[in-house]
């Protein structure tokens, strides 16, 4: 595996994708730890994020388009700590991170609380990350699938849950993901969602966002025939900007 990636400017002529410090020009990824992956179940129950996205308020939803800017990827899902089942929404553009939460306001009426990592002007770079392993398993998975490495310190901010869904993606993108907040920068909120079938995940995102850096992964996974979860082909766009100023929590 390269010690280091390129990562190239992300253009405001982007198209809008699916409805929904940086400024570095390379950036070594050898010194994030990887994790060993955890279950990524699918639950053929829950509405998918169209559905979720068309209940949350049009003002709300025009208010995280305008703070994301041209739309990367997104995604809504149901809050599980919404007492009326509301869903809650995510969406990442050139401009900013922007996430809508259900809340109760103090007249106990149903609201939303938006917040945002808004980017520095032309901070905002990607790398494409296309995962093909051979179809054979490696007994620790394809979290340590890239050989011997020395320890490194976790990152701080991370819950298990969130290190276990890491755990599933290519090691480049655990590092593309997880540099910036290997040197104290602390991971503020670590969110993601997926979409698809059980050999095919049709959407996938996952964000990590600190205080001064942001970072996002998303793109599809597929499991080929003679394949496994451990070398399951991902292809993948992984983002990092600068923050310039954030709203809310």
């Amino acid at each position: 595996m390269d010690s280091s990636f390129p990562m190239v400017p992300t253009g405001g002529d982007r198209s809008p994708a699916r409805g929904g410090g940086g400024g570095l020009d390379r950036f070594s990824g050898a010194t994030a730890p990887l994790h060993q992956a955890s279950q990524m179940g699918l639950d053929g129950g829950e509405k998918l994020r169209q559905e979720c996205w068309e209940m949350i308020g049009q003002r709300t939803r025009e208010r995280l388009m305008e703070l994301a800017g041209g739309v990367i990827d997104w995604y809504a899902r149901r809050d599980g700590s919404s007492l009326d089942g509301r869903p809650y929404a995510v969406v990442f553009g050139d401009r900013g991170l922007a996430i809508a939460e259900p809340r109760i306001s103090t007249e106990h009426r149903p609201v939303y609380a938006i917040s945002a990592f808004v980017f520095e002007p032309g901070s905002l770079r990607h790398v494409q990350v296309d995962h093909r392993p051979p179809p054979h398993t490696p007994a620790s998975g394809p979290a340590l699938a890239s050989g011997a490495r020395s320890p490194v310190a976790p990152v701080d901010g991370l819950s298990a849950a969130d290190r276990g869904l890491l755990g599933n993606l290519p090691p480049r993108t655990q590092e593309l993901l997880q540099t910036p907040f290997t040197s104290g920068q602390r991971v503020l909120r670590c969110n993601w969602a997926y979409e698809g079938y059980e050999h095919q995940l049709t959407m996938f995102m996952v964000f990590l966002a600190g205080a001064r850096d942001v970072t996002v992964a998303c793109g599809t996974k597929v499991i080929p025939a003679g394949h496994s979860d451990a070398t399951a082909h991902w292809s993948l766009t992984c983002y990092r900007a600068s923050v310039a100023r954030r709203i809310g929590r």
